[in-house]
């Protein structure tokens, strides 16, 4: 009786080693399964980079996960094995329930056979008692474990979740990256082509330069010429006022002398009228009629004279290319020119001419003690 009593008790240490060993076999792998997949999100919350980096990840990534598979396949083949050997322990273990209660009978009858044996068969049911509730514990924690494996399988999803996510990206950043290699080809043509422009461009402003420098070289010469033929007009002018004031002075001079010579053959012909007189019976002078300037155009010599209907006139020196202009008033065989402008010189305005018949024209002279710059000038009509 008492080597199947030990025959009972035997197996179930073993029991309770291999499920404390099961156990802790798959609390190591949940801690290390969770440790890496912590690892892993933290690595793909943080992965930014390059390219190049991506497709390190993603290649790192992949690795990982066939490393994760195989682990998934040995650890879901181990569990199978701990199962079937789970089922064969817990059949083992209702078998020896089974001949624990055949056992109990027996005790019973041993127990009134044999004493001593009590204390022994009460130690044997707390050892059984305490292995219920360590087996108790291992169902609790494989349950757990199975839990865990569904957490683990499902964070292994979503890991595919975001490897095809980042392949889809490295696919992508890939595409933007030759169309970028294209436009930097483009670009590269561009800069191939305004360098060429840029030479083209050189060569014109060279050419320019050397067209730039003839016209400046030729800008200088006209400058020189000009200011040669500046200085010649300059002097010219000065020529001209210097001819003009001698012309102005010697025309003065001429109406002075005309004015004089007027007076003296005015004195000589009452002179001569008193003579006359005197031998003739008296009677009485009639007076002589001046002529009288009708608006049109004059000539005589080198001068040209306008006279408009508006009263205006136009006294010109076709010699010396002179003109004046102003206003003219004709009344009594008198010509008043007035408000004189242009090639004026030391003429002074207005002045008085006496007009009288001329043949084919008439004839300017002076009038009294007033001065006429024109005095001795003849003018014909101009048709």
């Amino acid at each position: 009786m008492m080597s199947k009593v030990d025959a009972y008790k035997r197996p179930l240490p073993i029991i309770l080693t291999i499920l404390a060993v099961i156990g802790w076999i798959f609390a190591f792998y949940e801690i290390g399964a969770n440790s890496r997949l912590e690892t892993k999100l933290d690595n793909q919350n943080k992965a930014v980079g390059t390219v190049e980096k991506l497709r390190s990840e993603v290649s790192r990534l992949k690795e990982e996960a066939s490393e994760l598979t195989t682990e998934r396949d040995t650890v879901s083949s181990s569990l199978s094995d701990q199962q079937a050997t789970l089922e064969g322990l817990q059949q083992q273990v209702s078998s020896v329930e089974s001949d624990l209660e055949t056992a109990k009978g027996d005790l019973a009858e041993a127990q009134e056979q044999v004493s001593p044996l009590r204390e022994e068969i009460a130690s044997f049911d707390t050892d059984r008692a305490q292995a219920e509730q360590r087996l108790a514990n291992s169902k609790q924690e494989l349950a757990d474990i199975g839990g865990r494996l569904a957490e683990a399988r499902s964070a292994e999803a979503d890991l595919q979740k975001q490897l095809a996510v980042l392949t889809e990206e490295t696919s992508r950043l890939t595409q933007e990256a030759s169309e970028a290699e294209s436009r930097v080809q483009d670009a590269r043509e561009a800069e191939a082509s305004s360098q060429e422009a840029v030479t083209a461009a050189k060569t014109e402003l060279e050419s320019l330069t050397a067209r730039l420098d003839s016209v400046t070289s030729e800008v200088t010469d006209m400058t020189e010429r000009r200011e040669a033929m500046v200085a010649d007009i300059a002097a010219a002018e000065e020529q001209r006022q210097s001819v003009q004031a001698i012309v102005t002075q010697l025309s003065d001079d001429v109406a002075k002398r005309s004015q004089h010579l007027s007076e003296v053959e005015k004195r000589i012909s009452e002179m001569q009228s008193q003579a006359k007189s005197e031998d003739k019976p008296e009677e009485k002078p009639e007076e002589k009629a001046g002529a009288t300037m009708e608006p049109g155009s004059y000539s005589g010599g080198p001068m040209a004279m306008t006279l408009s209907d508006d009263g205006t006139f136009t006294l010109r020196n076709e010699e010396r290319e002179e003109e004046v202009t102003g206003q003219y008033k004709t009344e009594a065989g008198l010509l008043t020119l007035s408000d004189a402008k242009g090639d004026v010189g030391t003429t002074s305005f207005p002045m008085t001419c006496a007009v009288s018949d001329d043949k084919d024209g008439v004839k300017l002279e002076p009038d009294g003690e007033k001065p006429c710059p024109l005095a001795g000038l003849s003018l014909q009509p101009q048709q």
